[in-house]
Order: C-alpha cells, then sequence, then structure tokens
C-alpha cells in the first residue's frame, strides 16, 4: 500500500523539460525547416522561446523523448548562434545553441538516424562532397575520424573551418588536408580568432581531389558531439582590433581588410559575413587607443596590441602617495587574442614596484607557447609607496610573442578593491510550496570582509534565505579568491507566477554590484589529475546577459524541514545537532535513511552521527562540528535527500552563526 501511494505521488509529479539534443544544429540563412527537440518531459505541448526570428509551428510527427516544429523566418536572420530552450506548464528547460549559416547544409552520412557507424573514417571510405560551398553538420563519437572527398581547381583559393566550441558543441576539433596520394599538406587546430576551433585556406596548384579529416584532439566522449564543418571561398575576418569599445559610442573596428563600426555590440561581423561572429567587448569607463601622447586620466580602457614578438608596450601615469589603483587586463579570456598577458609597475627609474600574470604556473613559460592552462587575465591591486608620483605600467606576452593577435584592453581605475559576482545557476525551476537552490560565486578582488547576496526586487509569494559570506583572514600574499553564496527561494503553494528573470547583487563595506548569470551551461569532459585547462572548462553563455530565468514547477510530493535542535561549546569547537524532517503531501511514503548537508565555505568542520529516527523515519538527526580553524561569522546550511525516481527534495537554509572561540586566556582574564 505504501508502495501504492509512493508510486501514485511520483506519477503525479511533472518535471521540468530538459533539452539534450537539437536536430539539426544549424540551418541555411532564411530557409523553413523543421526542428526536432530531444530530451526529457516534453509532453504537454512545449514552446519554444528564442531569439531566432520564426515561427514555431509544431507537428504530428513527434517520438517519444521528442517534439518537431516547423521553423519559418519572420524577418531577415543573421548569420549566429541563437539560444533554444523550451517552456510548458510545468517549468522551464536548459538552453542549447541552434545555428544560422549562409550556404546550402547537408548532414554527414553517419549521423542520419539509423546508420552504421565507421562509414567515412578512412580515405578510402571518405563521404563526397560537392566542389561549391557547402556547411556539413556531423558528430564525432570517442575515438573517431570523418573524411571528406573534395574536388578542387587550380588555382582555387579554399577555406576549410569547423565550428564546434563556438556553436555550443563540447568538441575540440582538428583539420587536417591530404592530397590525392594521402599526403598531408596542411592542419590546424586552434585558430587565434576562433577559441579552440581551426580553420586554415588552402590554394590549390592543379585540379584533382583533396581528402578532409576532421577529428577532436582528445578523442574525448562528449553529450554535445557535433560539429558544423563549413567549406569554399569566402572572406573572413584576420584580426580584430580594438577588441571591444566603450557602451554607447561607436568604434572603427579593424577586420584585416575591412573596417566596421560597432555600437552596443557584443559581437562582431564582416558585413555579409559567411562566418561565426567574434566576440567583442563593452565597457563603461572611457577608451583610448595606443599611441598615447596625452596625460592618463582615470578611469581608462587602453586598447593596445604587441606587434612584434618581445615588444613591451609601457605608459606613463601621474600618481599621489597613499592612493590605491587598479590595473585589469582583457585578452586571453575574450577568445580572440593570444596574449598571455603580464603587467609590472615601476617607478620612474625603472625600479619594479609590482606585476600580476607572472605568479606560479602550472607549466613552465615555454610551455605557455602551446599550452591551454587556464592562466586567466591578470589583476593588479596596489597602493602607491610614499615618494612615488608617476608610474610606469608595462604590458607584454608572458612567452614574449606578438603580432596581429597579440591585442588587449587595459583598464585602469582607482579602488582598493571589488568584487565580481556571477550567478552559477543557468535557470531555475521553483516546486509551487517547495524549495530551489541558486548558486552565486563571489570573486573577491582585494575585498576580504563579509559578503551578503541578496535578491533585487524577488515577487512577492518567494521567500529567500542564505546568501552569507563570512570574512577572510587579512593575507598580503593572496587577494583574490572565489567564494559561494548559496540562496534557497521558497515559494507559496496558490503563487501564480509567469516565467521571469530574477536579479540578486552582492554587497560589502562600500561595495555593490549586481550578478550576471551565465546564460547555460554545457560540460566538457576530460579533466585530469593535473586539474582542468581551457579546453575543458565547461562552457556558458555570460555573453547573453541574462541573470537568473526562473519559472514555477508542479508541486512536489513531500517537503523538507531542517532545524537547529542544540549547541554545545567545546574545547576543541562547538558541537551543533541539527534535525531533518520531511512531510508527505500525498498520504504514506518511504523516505531516505540520510540526507545530503550544505555547508559552503566553513572550513574545519565534520558532519557526523546522521541517524534516522528509528520510531519515526521521516525524520532524523546528524551533528556539525567546528574546531579551531573554523573562521567566525554567519553561514549558511541546508540539507538535501532524493525520493525513488531520482527526484530530489531540498530545505529552506538556515543561518549558522560561528562565535569566535574562548582562548585559556580570555577564560583566565573573565574569572579573575
Amino acid at each position: 500500500m505504501r508502495f501504492a501511494l509512493l508510486t501514485l505521488a511520483l506519477a503525479l509529479y511533472a518535471a521540468p523539460p530538459t533539452i539534450t539534443e537539437l536536430q539539426p544544429r544549424g540551418a541555411q540563412k532564411g530557409r523553413p525547416f523543421e526542428l526536432t527537440i530531444v530530451g526529457k518531459d516534453l509532453a504537454d505541448g512545449p514552446q519554444i522561446e528564442s531569439a531566432l526570428p520564426a515561427n514555431f509551428t509544431p507537428l504530428n510527427a513527434s517520438k517519444p523523448g521528442t517534439v518537431t516544429y516547423l521553423v519559418e523566418p519572420t524577418k531577415e536572420w543573421s548569420v549566429g548562434t541563437y539560444p533554444i530552450r523550451v517552456k510548458s506548464i510545468h517549468g522551464i528547460s536548459n538552453i542549447l545553441l541552434f545555428n544560422v549559416g549562409n550556404f546550402p547544409e547537408m548532414v554527414e552520412e553517419e549521423s542520419r538516424p539509423g546508420s552504421l557507424p565507421h562509414q567515412n573514417d578512412s580515405i578510402e571510405k571518405a563521404q563526397s562532397l560537392p566542389g561549391s560551398s557547402i556547411t556539413v553538420n556531423g558528430r564525432l563519437i570517442g575515438p573517431e575520424r570523418d573524411v571528406y572527398r573534395i574536388p578542387v581547381k587550380a588555382g582555387e583559393r579554399r577555406v576549410f573551418e569547423v565550428e564546434a566550441r563556438r556553436a555550443g558543441s563540447a568538441l575540440d576539433p582538428v583539420i587536417q588536408v591530404y592530397d590525392s596520394s594521402g599526403k598531408r599538406i596542411a592542419r590546424s587546430e586552434d585558430d587565434p580568432l576562433l577559441s579552440l576551433d581551426p580553420r586554415l585556406e588552402l590554394t590549390f596548384a592543379k585540379e584533382g581531389v583533396i581528402y578532409v579529416e576532421l577529428f577532436d584532439a582528445r578523442y574525448s566522449s562528449q553529450m554535445q558531439d557535433f560539429y558544423r564543418f563549413k567549406t569554399g571561398t569566402y572572406a573572413y575576418a584576420t584580426e580584430v582590433f580594438p577588441l571591444g569599445g566603450r557602451r554607447n559610442e561607436p568604434v572603427q573596428v579593424s577586420l584585416g581588410k575591412s573596417t566596421v563600426q560597432a555600437l552596443n555590440q557584443t559581437f562582431i561581423n564582416l558585413p555579409e559575413a559567411n562566418t561565426l561572429p567574434l566576440r567583442f567587448a563593452l565597457g563603461d569607463d572611457p577608451e583610448l587607443r595606443e599611441p598615447i601622447t596625452s596625460p592618463i586620466t582615470l578611469p581608462v580602457t587602453i586598447n593596445g596590441r604587441l606587434d612584434k614578438p618581445g615588444e613591451v608596450d609601457s605608459y606613463s601615469l601621474d600618481v599621489t602617495p597613499g592612493e590605491s589603483l587598479m590595473f585589469e587586463l582583457e585578452a586571453r579570456e575574450l577568445g580572440t587574442s593570444k596574449l598571455t598577458g603580464l603587467i609590472t609597475i615601476s617607478d620612474e627609474s625603472g625600479k619594479k614596484l609590482a606585476s600580476a600574470g607572472d605568479g606560479p604556473l602550472p607549466v613552465d613559460v615555454a610551455a605557455v607557447q602551446v599550452s591551454s592552462r587556464t592562466l586567466g587575465d591578470p589583476i593588479l591591486l596596489f597602493d602607491v609607496p610614499e615618494g612615488v608620483q608617476k608610474l610606469k605600467i608595462h604590458v607584454e606576452d608572458l612567452a614574449q610573442r606578438g603580432g596581429a593577435h597579440y591585442a588587449y584592453r587595459l583598464n585602469l581605475r582607482r579602488a582598493a578593491h571589488d568584487i565580481k559576482p556571477t550567478i552559477t545557476t543557468p535557470y531555475l525551476n521553483i516546486p509551487a510550496g517547495g524549495t530551489a537552490i541558486v548558486l552565486v560565486d563571489v570573486e573577491r578582488r582585494g575585498y576580504m570582509g563579509p559578503l551578503k547576496v541578496s535578491p533585487i526586487g524577488l515577487p512577492q509569494g518567494i521567500t529567500v534565505a542564505g546568501g552569507d559570506v563570512a570574512a577572510e583572514i587579512p593575507d598580503p600574499l593572496i587577494k583574490f579568491m572565489n567564494r559561494r553564496a548559496t540562496l534557497s527561494l521558497t515559494a507559496r503553494k496558490d503563487l501564480k507566477l509567469p516565467p521571469t528573470e530574477l536579479r540578486f547583487e552582492a554587497t560589502g563595506q562600500g561595495i555593490q554590484r549586481e550578478a550576471v548569470g551565465l546564460g547555460y551551461l554545457i560540460a566538457v569532459n576530460g579533466a585530469t589529475s593535473q586539474g582542468v585547462v581551457d579546453r575543458q572548462r565547461a562552457l556558458n553563455g555570460r555573453y547573453l546577459g541574462y541573470r537568473l530565468p526562473t519559472s514555477l514547477t508542479d508541486p512536489l510530493p513531500a517537503s523538507l524541514e531542517l532545524e537547529l535542535i542544540q549547541s554545545d561549546k567545546k574545547e576543541a569547537g562547538i558541537e551543533y545537532r541539527f534535525r531533518w524532517r520531511f512531510k508527505s503531501n500525498a498520504g504514506m511514503m518511504n523516505f531516505p535513511d540520510t540526507v545530503d548537508v550544505t555547508l559552503p565555505n566553513l572550513g574545519g568542520t565534520r558532519i557526523i552521527e546522521m541517524e534516522v529516527d528509528k520510531k519515526d523515519r521521516s525524520t532524523g538527526t546528524f551533528l556539525v562540528t567546528t574546531s579551531k580553524n573554523s573562521l567566525p561569522g554567519p553561514y549558511n546550511i541546508g540539507v538535501s535527500g532524493r525520493l525513488p525516481g531520482n527526484l530530489d527534495i531540498v530545505s529552506p537554509l538556515l543561518r549558522l552563526d560561528i562565535p569566535e572561540l574562548e582562548t585559556k586566556s580570555d577564560a583566565t582574564s573573565s574569572a579573575r
């Protein structure tokens, strides 16, 4: 009977939709096509939400786990990537990217439904393509190669490129080209402007056939394992300079042979482009472009480029002793610069005062030439010492490289410290009458005081708990670190709320910054014991400008509560005993014997004595012990449990205030 009630309760709960695949992953600009969405919980006619200007008409040809739509343009499409999610009465889904190109589209034979594997994995079995410009949609499944046979003419110039990471795929693709005899004549892996995607251009001396081989650099297995292979005769940007501009101000941008004007754009491209656009940064401070002959006034962003190997760009800045300055470089992280930046500060005599970007490396400097380990762009906090009234700011490449692809943006401003919050939960479905968790990462940039993350304009009917981050112990050697704030949002059971975007801000002492969301998060498999490198970092859509897309979903069959029932001071720390309690919303249910405990940022703790109540298995207790290494301050604790059917239930968070431990000297003094 109990099992039957549990089965009924779970059956009445309808989960929000999830997208795992789009078929196809792209289409030719302006042409109607059929789009099939593959995923879970797609019943009840979900609607598509997308920036692609089109009508999405549901078709009746859907199979279980899929929904199919006729997509018809409503106005002119631009070449680029477009986010697609679905929404239903049960909530909203994640985002996957759909891609629009200029050329006719075809599908790799091996990737068609029902096709046999290994159909085009060698020159002998290469799939034939036409000699015209074309885009091929294919997949690379683990240790696989795809080979294409293409006819070429004498004197023909042809471009070959793969859209993968730029298009929302987790592949790290490589292109290799062979002549008719099977001799390799060209290879490309990471084009300087295309992040980890390859591109190469060849001119052929005589008529014949060539073979193009595509494979993943690490032969990895990925959930998003698609690619779009584009080949033909077309123009593309060969550089981007400057790498960005000031918001609301037009800026002339060189893309190689062409110059275009940009205004409030996060991406930039050639007119009538045949390739995906390139990322373009937007700033709020005044902008300058090297060479600079007039005095520099703060705040400012300087756009420069190291045009030749070994070049060092230097800028003079008048300063006042005692003032605090921040220097931040944007280059490598934008995806359009190869610069591994180094910032050095010196006085007028040339004496080095500070630097950033030359700290301990996970690899030696020589390996920077070919490595993609996550170094990041440098940030430097600097207090002007006594007797110094002029600084020299030097920008160079750590491996002494230079050229058209070594541009940068150097931001200078007066600031003793700062914070940068990011909503790392890409989207949120809150159960009616239940609770969901939001994660916000805050990058500390010299600020080590307490932090609070709070919603901005939270709709009525939703309550929030958590968002506390305790202060750190100041360390002159550690000025940058990440801390995670955890918040719980609980919706009233009768709340009516259409899908919306929630906003959050992080505040400290004299600092307030709004958090930006990730938009989407696409995992990349392959991290090793040496740590995560650029090739393995998850893909995100921060550039989309989302905060936190949020929807209500169905009531859960149970809820979960947490309470602090006892605390005891011990010599080595404090013991906190908590009780969790499941509450069924659908009669008798089986509940798990343990719960998972979330207690971020608090070090020196143990979670022990997890015990379910023998008389009432819907409840139980556990103990949290702190130690002398546990920093005092406010923290947030919560629990979660998993019901049969992999249904997770979370509790609202509780605030846990950790006091300073009383030392023996304090106790002796108090006794006197």
